[in-house]
């Protein structure tokens, strides 16, 4: 196994209200080595830097909502400067470090309006599409790889893992199983908490709801994101990190897919 994609989800799938119509999952896509030797360092001393990082006395785990919101332990964000430097750095981190980006975005309202009778989960159908493209990815260039996600709540999580495997035993309507079970190294997507410090996932939480925002505007009667750093992230994407078509650089189908 030399490669590993992080996942991260923006939403839930419930398709009885327009309060949360969509629902996203991003991954990043990098080789273990890079993660180990050029992320985890980084992102290790970005946190140091900032935030008195000590992974064992004072451990930091970057959490976007507690960075949004400037609080413990990002409590230093509400110096003006400090923030300017925060927000310099993860951004020189998300553009130079090495990984690629897929998001799969549902709009569960119009999902559900179209298959009244038969629809997939709107998690299953996500997962279908970035799984995917990821075993995609890894076949191209001969590779294999597993999927690691952050636990969250137990029902999601327990969606989130039959999707996963349903898919490694069944393959999917464009890739055999065959292909699925010799790129992926594992039936189980793994879960990884996030007391365990893992900055493949701390990093593609700091994409993903920039990412989600971004691909929901393209939808009819949807509100462009206007938020500035959200709005630098996504420039970052679109011009180096999104998964890309060879020869012509597409993006869309590629790096991101808007469903139904």
């Amino acid at each position: 196994m030399t490669c590993r994609l992080y996942i991260d989800e923006v939403g839930n799938d419930d398709v009885k209200t327009s309060s949360e119509r969509f629902l996203s999952l991003t991954g990043i896509v990098t080789k273990l080595h890079g993660h180990d030797q050029v992320i985890a360092p980084e992102i290790e001393k970005l946190k140091q830097d900032l935030f008195n990082h000590d992974p064992v006395t004072n451990p930091v785990i970057l959490h976007r909502k507690e960075i949004v919101r400037k609080e413990k332990p990002f409590e230093a964000l509400q110096d003006p400067v400090m923030n300017a430097e925060w927000e310099k750095r993860i951004l020189d981190l998300i553009e130079s470090l090495p990984y690629i980006a897929i998001t799969v975005i549902i709009d569960k309202e119009e999902h559900l309006k179209r298959y009244q009778v038969w629809h997939f989960n709107p998690y299953h159908y996500c997962m279908t599409a970035l799984v995917e493209r990821y075993v995609l990815w890894l076949n191209s260039h001969g590779l294999t790889g597993d999927v690691v996600a952050e636990p969250r709540f137990k029902q999601v999580d327990k969606k989130l893992k039959n999707a996963f495997q349903y898919i490694y035993y069944n393959g999917t309507d464009n890739i055999p199983s065959q292909t699925v079970q010799a790129r992926l190294t594992s039936h189980e997507l793994k879960f990884d908490p996030k007391i365990n410090n893992v900055c493949g996932l701390q990093l593609v939480e700091m994409i993903a709801h920039p990412s989600h925002h971004n691909l929901r505007a393209a939808y009819p009667n949807q509100p462009h994101m206007t938020a500035q750093f959200g709005l630098k992230v996504v420039d970052i994407l679109n011009r180096k990190r999104y998964r890309r078509k060879p020869n012509t650089n597409q993006i869309e189908g590629w790096g991101t897919k808007r469903l139904p």
